[in-house]
């Protein structure tokens, strides 16, 4: 990593956030935090709550908790003044999107048709692959590409271990949507194809942001990323209580997939708290 470094900034690449773009982000808000009522506060009433009967709780919980993580980052991109910070989500979100468009389609049948709640659901991820890339596409022609002044850029080797890590993950989630047995037998609790194919989606918005971090290299343009993630895995932590009831306790996935959200909740803490000591001596350089 080497410290920032004073750039002339091209007086075309204001890195300003559209009005849209802030007036969609914050009506996905409200649809988000409407999803993390339904889905983690509520967990057991999917049935009456939601667009899909989701069982056993431990899906609507994980569920409930990642869409919480993305209205901290909709939260972000409105208050937020410059775009380079919030760009790595956009094309990621796409991906998600895309995935759970799919998903719908293939399992069409397992909806509540006919509610308010289905009509909710397909009209947002009818028109959410092609909003998202439309507003990355009007915020990214005037994207700077330069460091802040108290900025960091990641190594190149580091660039090349993050891509390399998520274009894996990347084509391996892709297969499991495409064959979504392989983690329904794998996982610790019992998965539908629809919530394999779901929870394939997410896993796919994850190492797509890994991807275009990766491609950025700014810690500028990953610190809010992180900041959702911690907040999703957090959520996650204080709903395994209730969920405890659905993990197969004989299997050892169960204690892997335990150990996984603590050790990536505490990496990514020490990782923000070093990564932002290290940009603020930068700035005092």
């Amino acid at each position: 990593m080497r410290p920032a470094v004073e750039v002339k900034v091209n007086e075309e690449q204001n890195d300003q956030i559209t009005l849209e773009t802030r007036i969609i982000g914050g009506s996905v808000i409200v649809v988000l935090l409407l999803a993390f009522f339904a889905l983690y506060i509520e967990p057991d009433q999917t049935d009456l709550n939601f667009a899909w009967t989701i069982l056993p709780r431990t899906s609507a919980l994980l569920m409930g908790a990642g869409y919480t993580a993305g209205a901290y980052f909709f939260a972000r991109v409105i208050a937020e003044k410059k775009w380079h910070r919030v760009e790595a989500g956009f094309l990621a979100i796409t991906g998600f999107t895309i995935c759970l468009l799919a998903a719908t389609v293939l399992h069409l049948n397992r909806f509540h048709q006919g509610t308010l709640q289905f009509y909710l659901w397909t009209v947002i991820y009818a028109l959410t692959p092609f909003i998202v890339p439309f507003l990355w596409w009007r915020n990214h022609k005037s994207a700077s590409n330069d460091l802040e002044e108290n900025d960091l850029r990641f190594s190149l080797f580091i660039r090349w271990m993050l891509g390399i890590v998520a274009l894996v993950g990347v084509f391996s989630f892709l297969i499991v949507f495409i064959q979504p047995s392989l983690l329904i037998e794998a996982a610790p609790w019992k998965l539908t194809e629809l919530t394999a194919r779901v929870f394939a989606g997410w896993s796919m918005l994850t190492f797509l942001t890994v991807l275009t971090i990766a491609y950025d290299g700014r810690w500028s343009a990953t610190r809010y990323l992180l900041q959702s993630a911690m907040i999703g895995i957090a959520l996650t932590l204080l709903a395994l209580p209730r969920m405890w009831n659905d993990f197969d306790q004989t299997k050892p996935m169960t204690y892997i997939f335990i150990a996984s959200v603590i050790s990536a909740l505490i990496v990514f803490l020490i990782m923000h708290l070093r990564l932002d000591k290290i940009s603020k001596r930068n700035a005092r350089v």
